[in-house]
């Protein structure tokens, strides 16, 4: 795709790319794509057409990897033409959201930054653009706008780019026919509503008569006369103003995924959720409570917008919105690790890039945890009064068929095994009365208070404290919720059996049966929601 010049007019005046120039800069089979990728060097991005939201795009640091990646994207969106393309390590994704109408008009409504992401999927969105040069996002603008003319684009769209800091320049991505999730950071900064633009410009409604379009422009609202977009004429500015953004918006999805496990996607029942908009905080959720999640949804269902007079504020306010949600359910969700995020020196300077959240995966961030010492004590009293409130439930129901229970039923002492951060622990827990327990271990006790919750939660009281503790069953461990925040007290694990983390579909394995598996090594591949 380097260089394409075999363009031409279509009858309407719109440029076009023919077929041929399209096919001959796309590859179509894994030799092809290797021989470019050797050409272009590695590392290279290996990236489906047809493809988006994650599908179908790799990195490629080697060339002993290329067929691998190759085929996945092949598979994972069938007879979609591939592109091979140089990585831009050190970049950011920058958007800009363009409005164009049936006349040939076309405008610039600021942009977007969507650098922080994992596995090319956005996690945190920004608006207006805060890193790139104004002079230089100017040009990216006017580059966007000439380029929804050049192709006759109507409607809303957003033309990506990526923007080097170091050097100050940017490069094309695409043109996305379509209006983004993250479209109402866009409408807090400008305010346009995008949803409602679209419709007056697919009635023909030319942008100058809609009334919000005029206000940015600072016209009449009510008004009829022609705006100069593109301010040509010097008497534009006495009679108009340049469009400019007010304040900053910051955007984070919330998805059913776990950070510690490297955002892997997982599905289940919703048991609560608690969220209140505020004045600058804004959300939506298309998951209710008693609600679930499937293997074959989208992993997101959540978003949250935070306004603030300038970048920081806007920050701030994200944080303590996101700091008084409460989820539960059967899911893990990236609430917690959003807050650890938002607050890291990175992102408050504004120096990440592209590759931050996939770096600090691989490092193994985690989440804000509860104490230890709070957490296997807190664990160890919860899963020892559900296995007695278990055995209780059992007795009773058997004194109401009318059997006699046996006496096992009514036992006050638990042991309770589990490993928390690498260490096994090794409980033996007395029930002492209705809500009393005393812990054991090595030696050592303690004594705990244990209160029911109406909605399925544990009060647990110690050292004068009372903290409220959830518990729920996870593919060989125990997922513990203490004061909102989430740890995993792991089962011991059996080295013959190889478990999914979440449910899916298998694509396929990756060693043949037989073969030696090393610590770490892929040994199959599953599809996972998005």
């Amino acid at each position: 795709g380097d260089g394409i010049k075999d363009t031409f007019l279509n009858d309407l005046g719109h440029l076009e790319v023919p077929d041929n120039a399209y096919q001959e800069a796309t590859t179509h089979n894994m030799e092809q794509g290797l021989k470019q990728a050797l050409r272009i060097g590695f590392p290279v991005m290996v990236k489906a057409s047809e493809g988006g939201g994650g599908k179908g795009i790799r990195m490629v640091s080697k060339e002993t990897d290329f067929a691998s990646a190759f085929y996945q994207c092949q598979a994972e969106v069938p007879g979609s033409p591939i592109f091979i393309m140089k990585l831009a390590g050190e970049s950011r994704h920058l958007e800009v959201q363009v409005l164009a109408d049936q006349y040939g008009n076309a405008i610039s409504l600021f942009g977007r930054d969507c650098s922080v992401q994992r596995r090319h999927q956005k996690i945190i969105e920004e608006a207006p653009v805060s890193i790139a040069k104004p002079e230089t996002f100017e040009r990216m603008e006017k580059a966007a706008v000439r380029l929804a003319r050049l192709v006759g684009y109507v409607s809303a769209g957003t033309v990506e780019y990526l923007y080097t800091p170091a050097d100050d320049k940017f490069y094309f991505l695409e043109l996305n026919p379509r209006l983004q999730v993250e479209h109402p950071t866009t409408e807090m900064v400008s305010g346009v509503n995008l949803p409602a633009a679209q419709l007056l410009v697919s009635m023909g409604i030319p942008l100058h008569r809609i009334r919000e379009i005029r206000h940015l422009y600072g016209m009449d609202p009510n008004g009829t006369s022609p705006i100069d977009f593109e301010f040509s004429s010097p008497q534009a500015i006495d009679v108009q103003r340049k469009p400019q953004p007010k304040g900053h918006v910051i955007a984070v999805r919330i998805t059913a995924e776990n950070p510690e496990a490297g955002f892997k996607p997982s599905s289940g029942m919703m048991q609560s959720l608690n969220f209140r908009s505020s004045t600058n905080v804004w959300g939506y959720f298309s998951v209710s409570a008693n609600g679930g999640l499937h293997e074959f949804a989208d992993s997101q269902f959540g978003h949250i917008f935070a306004y603030g007079a300038n970048r920081e504020q806007a920050r701030q306010s994200m944080v303590v919105a996101l700091k008084e949600i409460s989820i539960r359910g059967d899911f893990r969700t990236t609430v917690e690790y959003l807050v650890r995020l938002l607050e890291m020196p990175d992102f408050r300077s504004n120096a990440f890039t592209t590759a931050w959240l996939d770096r600090l995966i691989s490092d193994h961030l985690t989440a804000e945890r509860p104490d230890p010492e709070l957490a296997v004590i807190c664990g160890a009293t919860c899963m020892a009064h559900n296995d007695s409130a278990r055995l209780l439930g059992e007795f009773k129901l058997a004194m109401d068929r009318g059997q006699a229970p046996n006496k096992a039923l009514l036992k006050t002492t638990f042991l309770v095994e589990f490993i928390y951060e690498g260490v096994r622990y090794r409980f033996i827990a007395n029930r002492t009365g209705p809500t009393g327990w005393i812990l054991y271990l090595n030696g050592s006790k303690v004594s705990v208070g244990v209160r029911a919750l109406s909605d399925g939660g544990a009060l647990v009281l110690l050292d004068g404290k009372s903290h409220a503790c959830y518990t729920s069953a996870e593919v060989g461990a125990t997922r513990l919720l203490i004061n909102e925040r989430t740890c995993l007290l792991e089962e011991e694990v059996d080295p013959t059996q190889l478990r999914s983390p979440s449910p899916g579909k298998l694509v396929r394995f990756l060693v043949d049966s037989g073969d030696h598996v090393k610590c770490g090594e892929a040994y199959a591949e599953i599809e996972v929601m998005k």
